[in-house]
Parts: structure tokens; C-alpha cells; sequence
């Protein structure tokens, strides 16, 4: 039993004794990688202000994780949710992120909803030949979310309404493939192994220079979000008491934007959190941008 449960459990066995009735929910435990900051900031903030709703501020960073958290906690509290804690993982990192499931597991028990935010992106002025940039980006965007994300399924299995949402991009959108390639990532049969193999092969022809010919695009983190729309789509074929979506938050002000954009993180923060809110039963494997589902 989980450090929850049996402070539930007490409550109800103390409370009647004391002429006190009590209507016990346990409580909506949510994940958010990658929030000590811009969009996955926001969204922890709008988990941890939902009643009856924690919020894992998950960083690699500890000291700006704990900082983040503090302030996460303060501003869910104060909107009279349940707030938030802090708890370091980094998801490229495969022991990080079993000490984080192991943590999870014996102080929850179960985890309710996973928000897939952490990313890294090259930018523009950044020096790195393009070809030394694919294995770096994808090894964050995709691999590593894959990683964390089938790390925590035992626990999402636990819950009686798991929900799991993706961070995706416009950059991912297929058109950025060719015709043929679009066929493929867009199959309804499309397997993990398969799309293993494709993104290995993304990454081994941009090394060798070729990518462009074979129907690749020129651009990292497009495919490593395009990988991550695809992974989305597979997992809700395989967990369907599970609802997974994914989402482009828009052009945001944020760090990895240097800044530019039109929306202020918080904006971009409300289709993910619009996701986690969706109650069981709805309708699972989609892309969404502004609100609402969109044709991928």
C-alpha cells in the first residue's frame, strides 16, 4: 500500500470515531516532464490548480526544479488545487528515470496523467553541423520520451482514467516527408518496430548525407516531434483504456524560441492541459493544435 492510500485509509478509519464523516476522492497524480520552465511550467501550474490534482514538477535541474516547484506550489495552492513537488528525472537517462518510477510507485502508486513536455531543439545560429545534430535530438525528443513513457505505463495501468499527452509540434506535421513516407507514418498499421527502424534510418541517412533523396526532411526536431505524433498514435492502438493525444502548443515566447512567437507560454499551455482533463472514454490518438483536433 502506498504512503496515499494508507493516509486515506487512517483519515477514514480515524474520522468516524470521531463523530466525523468523510467523503475521500484520492487525489489526480500528474506528471509533467520538463517543467521548470516556459510551456511545461504553465501547464504544471494549471494541473496544480485543479482541485484535488498534484503535480510532479519533473526537471533534470534540480536547483531550478525545486524553484520552479515552489512557485508551481504556490500558484496551484493559491488557485485552491492541490499543488505541486518536485521530483528530478532525466529522461535520456535510463537509470534516472527507474529511480523516478520506483519513486512514484512507492509514494502514489499509480500516476493519473503524464504530460510529455521535455525537448531540446537546436537553434538556428547554433554551430553544429546538421549532421551531427539528428542523433542528440532525437535520443531527447523521441527515444527518451518513449523511454519514460513505457517506464510509467505500469503505473498509468493502475488508474481508473490514465490520460497521456504528448508535446508535438507543427514541425512534425507530415507533409515535411515525401509522398511515399507519408504513406507509411500515416498507416493505421504502422508498428513500433517499424517506426523504430524508420527513425533510425532518418538519423543514419542524415549522418551519411543522403536524407533529402530518400525523403527525409531537413530538419531534426520536425522529425523527432513527427516520430513523436506517430509513437502517439501506436501506443493508443495498444493501451485502449488508456486516452492519448498529443499536441502542438503554437509558436510560443519561450527559451527554445529565443523568445519569438505568438503566444505567451501560458497560451500554449492550454491545449495540453485541455488534454489532461479529457475524461475516459474519449476519443484517443489525436493531434491537436488551438483547442482541437486537427488532420495530422
Amino acid at each position: 500500500m502506498c504512503r496515499i492510500e494508507r493516509a486515506v485509509w487512517f483519515l477514514m478509519l480515524v474520522l468516524p470515531g470521531l463523530g466525523l464523516k468523510m467523503n475521500v476522492l484520492p487525489p489526480t497524480i500528474a506528471v509533467v516532464t520538463g517543467s521548470n520552465k516556459g510551456i511545461g511550467k504553465e501547464v504544471a501550474i494549471k494541473l496544480a490548480s485543479t482541485p484535488n490534482t498534484i503535480c510532479i514538477v519533473a526537471a533534470r535541474d534540480m536547483n531550478r526544479g525545486q524553484q520552479a516547484a515552489q512557485e508551481v506550489n504556490i500558484a496551484g495552492q493559491t488557485a485552491g488545487g492541490g499543488g505541486a513537488v518536485f521530483k528530478q528525472l532525466d529522461i535520456a537517462d535510463n537509470t534516472s528515470v527507474q529511480r523516478f518510477m520506483q519513486e512514484m510507485q512507492s509514494e502514489y502508486g499509480r500516476l493519473d496523467v503524464l504530460v510529455n513536455n521535455a525537448a531540446i531543439a537546436f537553434k538556428g545560429a547554433d554551430p553544429t553541423p546538421f549532421q551531427y545534430q539528428a542523433a542528440p535530438t532525437l535520443r531527447t525528443n523521441f527515444w527518451a520520451t518513449v523511454q519514460v513513457t513505457d517506464a510509467l505505463l505500469p503505473l498509468l495501468r493502475q488508474s481508473p482514467a490514465a490520460r497521456i499527452v504528448n508535446v508535438a509540434s507543427m514541425s512534425g506535421h507530415l507533409r515535411i516527408l515525401s509522398h511515399e513516407r507519408q504513406d507509411i507514418f500515416s498507416s493505421s498499421s504502422l508498428t513500433r518496430p517499424v517506426l523504430y527502424d524508420l527513425m533510425r534510418a532518418f538519423e543514419a541517412d542524415v549522418q551519411a548525407g543522403v536524407h533529402h533523396q530518400n525523403g527525409w526532411p531537413s530538419t531534426c526536431y520536425g522529425m523527432s516531434k513527427l516520430g513523436v505524433i506517430a509513437f502517439t498514435k501506436i501506443l493508443a492502438r495498444e493501451e485502449p483504456g488508456m486516452v492519448v493525444n498529443c499536441c502542438c502548443p503554437g509558436g510560443c515566447r519561450t527559451d527554445m524560441s529565443s523568445g519569438s512567437g505568438s503566444k505567451t507560454a501560458e497560451e500554449g499551455a492550454r491545449t495540453p492541459y485541455l488534454l489532461t482533463q479529457m475524461p475516459p472514454g474519449t476519443k484517443s490518438g489525436g493531434f491537436w493544435s488551438g483547442e482541437r483536433e486537427i488532420v495530422w
